[in-house]
């Protein structure tokens, strides 16, 4: 028999072999994908709060720092901020000195008066995370 013949069977056997991916080993290769997505969402989502807190606090320091620095230049404090933490005084928007203002990602502040300035309170939306400054 000539090998370049195709009616051999054998032949046409061994070419179907060659043409690609069984149907098993398509859905094994997509179960693993699967479950790869399936195991690494709770982590980058966990690595995606962890950076909007970093954000959020980073933000929070910039305001205290620009609070203290008017309270020792000026020796007054700046309005609307009292001595208690009142309804409403938690906030989730940061507006500085500039007017640049920063919304909080993942979390809300409170300041209050002290007595030697101001202090801040960081809290986290889920309650995983806080910063005070004083």
């Amino acid at each position: 028999m000539n090998p370049i013949d195709r009616t051999n069977r054998t032949g046409m056997q061994k070419d179907r072999k060659k043409q690609g991916f069984t149907i098993m080993e398509m859905l094994i290769v997509v179960a693993i994908i699967a479950i790869l997505v399936a195991v690494s969402i709770p982590i980058f989502n966990n690595s995606l709060h962890k950076a909007k807190v970093a954000a959020d606090k980073a933000n929070v320091r910039a305001y205290y720092a620009e609070l203290q620095l008017e309270y020792m230049t000026t020796g007054e404090y700046r309005a609307g901020i009292t001595d208690q933490i009142l309804q409403g005084s938690v906030r989730r928007k940061i507006t500085f000195t500039d007017g640049t203002t920063v919304a909080m990602q993942a979390g809300s502040y409170a300041v209050i008066r002290v007595a030697s300035g101001y202090e801040i309170t960081y809290i986290c939306d889920k309650h995983d995370c806080e910063l005070t400054l004083t």
